[in-house]
């Protein structure tokens, strides 16, 4: 996870292109996600974040939201907690890469970054290629995290 991240926050800048998604009608959960990307994007999926370390807390402890749009041709995630967390989880963390394009984004990871509520939102464009999909989330307290998630999803929403 950390050298996805490392790459991930080394390919942020430059340019990238689409990812063709078929959007899906939106889940509640889901709907309630997308003014965070913007009023053209579409729920095209999510990705369980599960616990990797740590006894506390649920096995799923929140999500990665992946949206699309076809007039910006950007694909879009966001992560947030599942309910029962809220209030519990911080260092929320999203990104999104595409391998064929080396470009992409990640909120979250850097210094200073210590979300609660959501990470993101973090866009690639990515014509005609597959995206990678992360994201990752603790629970109780700086230096006392008593469990965490990640979620590391490699050539998913091709397009």
């Amino acid at each position: 996870m950390q050298k996805l991240r490392a790459v991930l926050a080394a390919s942020t800048a430059g340019s990238a292109a689409i990812a063709g998604m078929v959007a899906n009608a939106p889940t509640a959960a889901a709907a309630t996600s997308t003014s965070l990307c913007g009023s053209t994007y579409g729920y095209v999926g999510k990705h369980a974040m599960t616990k990797v370390s740590g006894k506390e807390g649920p096995r799923t402890g929140g999500y990665v939201y992946v949206y699309y749009s076809a007039k910006t041709k950007k694909n879009c995630a966001i992560s947030k907690p599942v309910p029962e967390l809220r209030g519990k989880a911080w260092g929320l963390g999203v990104g999104l890469h595409s391998p064929t394009y080396k470009d992409g984004e990640s909120d979250g990871y850097a210094r200073g970054q210590v979300y609660t509520r959501w990470a993101g939102p973090v866009y690639v464009k990515s014509p005609h290629a597959c995206i990678n999909v992360v994201g990752d989330m603790n629970i109780g307290a700086p230096g006392h995290v008593r469990a965490h998630y990640e979620v590391s999803k490699n050539g998913v929403h091709c397009g």
